[in-house]
């Protein structure tokens, strides 16, 4: 519990979720970046209480330097009330489950399915009752762990329980095709792959449709590759589709799950998931989802004051362990 004591009476607390990027500039000026890191760890800096008393000191701080040496460490965000699954501290804000299809501990009733991997969350209602459609299962930035999972994820999208509908046609764009795609008032050019690319409506609109839902074709020349949902809309006739396997262009007639018949959804993530869900796993979401297995990169300085005080004068630096 040593570094964790030392979490919980911080001053603060910096996470770093931003990506390691490499960059080069060629002669001609042209600046190329690149990313592939997959795993995409956590890095956090705490600054922690200055002054201690000599007894806090070795009962905390001792036992972590010796533990640093051949082991990691577990840590939370926050602490946790066993009972309820809530944060406890004053900064629960941070981290609290700001969905409403369960509580601060798991999402009720739907569970991760084996079909979890890439960079979704699959979800599937596992209760014999309907469901009710609209309710949060998720809002962007809830952190989401499954049960006995070692790593935490963020949700970077909304994802509502969505309303069944059949019947809409539209067509799958190429791979290789560029659509642009407003945002933020914005122009943006989206380049369509073989598994993550647009659907065009040529009857009707997007209304109805849901960030997450899941997707089945029922007629048409278009295929839809695996498990696909809709990872963004983006106008009333245009949205994109991410699947686990390559789309094949063209036009179709398909359906979308909803909280009956198949209550199944896909919940977006900040990074590629890292583990296999083997079978339907209760979802962590909140407080209890936000803990990580760290290494010590940083150890703070220290300073021995008269009094048995021992004053604190760095930083602990802290990174995600990835396995």
């Amino acid at each position: 519990m040593s570094l964790q004591q030392i979490i919980d009476t911080a001053v603060n607390v910096e996470v770093n979720r931003s990506k390691l990027v490499a960059q080069t500039i060629s002669r001609s000026g042209r600046i190329s970046t690149a990313s592939r890191n997959w795993a995409n760890p956590f890095r956090f800096v705490v600054t922690p209480k200055p002054v201690w008393t000599a007894a806090e000191y070795r009962s905390v701080f001792e036992p972590l330097f010796d533990r640093d040496k051949y082991e990691t460490h577990g840590i939370s965000l926050n602490a946790v009330n066993s009972s309820t699954g809530l944060a406890t501290l004053g900064n629960s804000w941070m981290i609290n489950y700001q969905g409403n299809a369960g509580s601060d501990n798991n999402i009720t009733s739907y569970y991760a399915t084996s079909a979890t991997a890439g960079t979704r969350i699959i979800l599937s209602y596992n209760n014999s009752t309907t469901t009710t459609a609209g309710l949060f299962l998720v809002k962007a930035g809830d952190y989401i762990r499954v049960t006995g999972a070692k790593y935490p994820y963020i949700a970077t999208s909304d994802v509502i329980i969505p309303t069944a509908f059949s019947g809409r046609i539209g067509t799958i764009a190429a791979a290789g095709t560029t659509t642009t795609v407003p945002e933020n008032n914005a122009n943006i050019n989206f380049t369509t792959t073989a598994t993550r690319t647009t659907v065009t409506l040529t009857t009707g609109t997007t209304t109805g449709l849901s960030v997450g839902q899941l997707l089945t074709k029922t007629a048409g020349t278009g295929v839809f590759g695996g498990i696909t949902y809709i990872e963004s809309i983006e106008s009333s006739t245009l949205f994109v589709i991410v699947s686990t396997t390559d789309c094949t262009s063209g036009s179709l007639t398909f359906s979308g799950t909803g909280n009956t018949a198949t209550p199944t959804v896909a919940v977006p993530i900040h990074r590629g998931y890292l583990e296999t869900v083997s079978t339907d796993t209760i979802c962590r979401v909140g407080a209890r989802a936000a803990s990580f297995g760290v290494i010590v990169t940083k150890l703070p300085q220290i300073r021995y004051l008269p009094g048995q005080l021992v004053e604190l004068t760095s930083d602990l630096e802290l990174i995600e362990e990835i396995l």
